[in-house]
């Protein structure tokens, strides 16, 4: 063969396996390891294995079974009595059999005693009836009880009812006086034209136009957010947009509320009403709630000033002034004053005018403009008048 030619896939296949061959021959013959290895015996894996015998798995199915059985016997039982059970809830009551039990008749506490019969023939004859009495025997038969005076229990009564009347004890014709009625009874009237009647307790909400100030007295006015209608609900009284007028005292107040009165109210249908009602919160307590200002802001800052001044005039004349000696007259004390000056004195004079102009500065309540304010209805006011026919 042509030694150019290559070789075939088979050949070159079979040329390889055989290269293969005689290397792993060569290889062990030549490697010294090999031999020692095939010499020397496999491991055995399995010789320490362990083995169940049949009698071992025979115990262990039977306990298994028996743990088995007893699960399924308990689950059992709980549902046959979970089943009796729900019958018994499920289970109308049966009806009761209505029975009418009679009192027992009350019995003396000593029963009377019997008597045994009396026979017929011993039974004794019957005496004759006495003869009746006449008008004259019922007078003397009477007589001993109307000569009988009051019990004890009656003169208790008595005295007890001449005390409260004021009357002499004793005295079984005395009468207790009438009591005295405590005022006159009230009556129930029906109300007259509910269609028009804006009654006493309602309230009316408006929205402060103007700020109001409690340093001075002044007049303010609202506007009404509700419309406000009768007792009975059928007519408008007071639209929406209603004006109202009220007027306010100067005055230190003395908690955060400003007493307001509100007494005229114009509408925009051209209606003047006049009523009376004061100012209140909305849980209807008195006043309107406002800004409390005790100007302690003011107040100490000025005593202060003043009061430093003062001390500071007074030290630069004690420091900086003449000193007044003087020697008492036998003793011989000499004594030091320091220079009071003029212009201390004043400053102190004027500290103290300061603290109490402003401690005599009243406290202010401010209620500012778009507040919501309540009004109270103080008296009855009817619309009749000028409701539409």
């Amino acid at each position: 063969m042509n030694s150019n030619i290559p070789n075939s896939p088979d050949e070159r296949t079979q040329n390889h396996g055989g290269d293969e061959q005689r290397n792993g021959d060569y290889n062990e013959r030549n490697n010294p390891y090999f031999a020692r290895q095939q010499a020397s015996a496999e491991p055995d894996l399995d010789a320490n294995e362990p083995i169940l015998r049949s009698s071992d798995i025979k115990r262990l199915n039977r306990k298994a079974l028996v743990f088995l059985a007893a699960i399924a016997a308990l689950l059992i039982l709980a549902i046959f009595w979970l089943a009796t059970q729900s019958g018994e809830d499920s289970a109308p009551p049966k009806p009761r059999a209505e029975t009418v039990v009679a009192p027992a008749l009350p019995q003396s506490m000593t029963a009377p005693v019997e008597e045994a019969p009396v026979p017929l023939a011993q039974q004794p004859s019957l005496p004759p009836l006495p003869p009746m009495p006449t008008d004259n025997s019922e007078e003397v038969s009477s007589a001993p009880e109307r000569q009988r005076g009051p019990t004890l229990l009656e003169r208790r009564i008595l005295a007890e009812s001449a005390a409260n009347s004021g009357g002499v004890p004793g005295q079984l014709g005395a009468q207790p006086a009438p009591a005295q009625e405590d005022g006159p009874v009230t009556l129930a009237k029906p109300i007259s034209n509910p269609d028009g009647l804006l009654v006493r307790g309602t309230y009316i909400r408006c929205i402060l136009e103007t700020r109001i100030i409690s340093d001075f007295g002044g007049y303010t006015s609202c506007i009404v957010t509700e419309p406000v209608y009768s007792i009975n609900g059928h007519n408008l009284l007071l639209p929406k947009g209603s004006k109202m007028l009220g007027q306010y005292t100067a005055g230190e107040p003395t908690s955060h509320r400003l007493q307001v009165v509100w007494d005229r109210v114009t509408t925009p249908t051209g209606l003047d009403v006049t009523l009376m009602g004061p100012g209140i919160d909305t849980l209807g307590s008195a006043g309107h709630p406002g800004n409390y200002d005790a100007h302690w802001g003011n107040k100490i800052p000025s005593a202060l000033f003043i009061s430093l001044l003062s001390d500071a005039f007074k030290y630069a004349a004690a420091e900086y002034g003449p000193e007044t000696t003087t020697i008492g007259v036998g003793s011989g004390i000499v004594t030091q004053q320091p220079f009071e000056s003029n212009t201390a004195r004043s400053m102190q004079q004027l500290a103290e005018q300061a603290v109490e102009k402003s401690g005599r500065r009243p406290a202010t309540l401010t209620i500012n403009q778009g507040t919501v304010l309540n009004v109270y209805v103080a008296k009855d006011v009817d619309f009749s008048a000028v409701l539409p026919k």
